[in-house]
């Protein structure tokens, strides 16, 4: 796998579902004059089936972390505008075209009122596409987009005590997984001052979870320095008398935490993947729908192998319904 799959892998899924959890949010702190213009009093709908149909052939089913949202304009009451947004999390050739290419194909499919917006993830601080130019024989190509980059986001967390957005918490746990990338022990460190963090601000416990569950996505961990990670926390909430890891993990996977430990992780590398799969899919079932029937979380459980879990994941990510995922896995 090539050193850029790996990086979408690790920041993909999380960007997702932050972006769809936290439109409004995001887009007012990414790209406020987008966000000024539409009436956030109407709910917005996501449209992700839609990408892989204008898609070039050459680029579908490559690792991608596009979002396409339809939301309500202010400016009257049947006026919708298509937000695209492209969470690019490293340096790639052809970006500007590949941004022109989606943006005239949803303009073709839904009309003019399309906006294709780049959040910029990577780490490097001079690579900032904006402007797509081509011109040949007087025949002449040129698509501006916004693009908005992570790493100028000074002091996120700042800017949340200031402004109250919470997208701004996710960039910081996307700024402390840059920072932090091959080193492990140093990414713990960093995911245990954030996690305090979010003790101390107030939020309902509803964000917390949701806004924890993103940020440990964001800060993948190895399995000790996870187990590790854990019980500091414990000692920190029980010595706060803050909320416990036991709120920010359902029973099934308190269950799940509580035998690796009592069993030593005598399982074997094959399940803890597994397993890791298995929590991934009802996290993101979770931050789309909210709390699950335990229906779901059988069933879940029930998955043994792991092409039916990866599966099972990617329709997490992609049904429109709870009751859809499971007439599907």
């Amino acid at each position: 796998m090539a050193a850029g799959d790996d990086i979408a892998l690790e920041f993909d899924q999380p960007w997702k579902l932050g972006l769809e959890w936290q439109l409004q949010d995001a887009l007012g702190l990414c790209f406020p004059l987008v966000c000024e213009q539409i009436n956030w009093s109407h709910p917005y709908e996501p449209l992700d089936t839609e990408l892989p149909k204008i898609a070039p052939e050459h680029q579908r089913g490559r690792l991608s972390i596009d979002k396409l949202f339809k939301v309500r304009l202010k400016s009257g009451h049947d006026r919708f505008l298509y937000v695209h947004v492209e969470i690019q999390a490293q340096q790639e050739g052809g970006f500007e075209m590949r941004m022109w290419v989606y943006n005239y194909r949803l303009c073709d499919r839904f009309g003019p009122e399309v906006v294709s917006l780049a959040i910029l993830a990577d780490d490097e601080p001079q690579w900032r596409p904006s402007v797509y130019h081509h011109e040949f024989a007087g025949c002449v190509q040129h698509f501006e987009f916004p693009a908005f980059k992570v790493l100028d986001c000074a002091a996120p967390e700042a800017v949340f005590e200031r402004t109250g957005n919470r997208f701004a918490l996710l960039i910081a746990a996307h700024q402390a997984a840059l920072r932090t990338r091959g080193d492990p022990e140093a990414r713990r460190r960093e995911r245990l001052r954030l996690a305090k963090y979010l003790y101390r601000h107030g939020l309902e416990r509803a964000e917390v979870r949701g806004l924890f569950r993103l940020m440990a996505w964001l800060t993948k961990l190895p399995e000790e320095l996870e187990l590790q990670f854990r019980e500091d926390l414990a000692h920190y909430e029980q010595r706060e008398g803050r909320m416990t890891i036991e709120t920010l993990l359902s029973p099934m996977e308190l269950a799940v935490l509580n035998r690796e430990r009592q069993e030593g992780r005598q399982e074997g590398r094959q399940e803890g993947v597994l397993q890791t799969l298995r929590l991934s899919i009802l996290d993101a079932l979770e931050a789309r729908f909210g709390p699950l029937p335990v229906e779901v979380e059988e069933r879940v459980h029930g998955l043994r192998e792991e092409t039916g879990l990866r599966r099972a994941f990617r329709l997490a990510i992609a049904a429109p319904s709870v009751e859809q995922f499971l007439r599907t896995v």
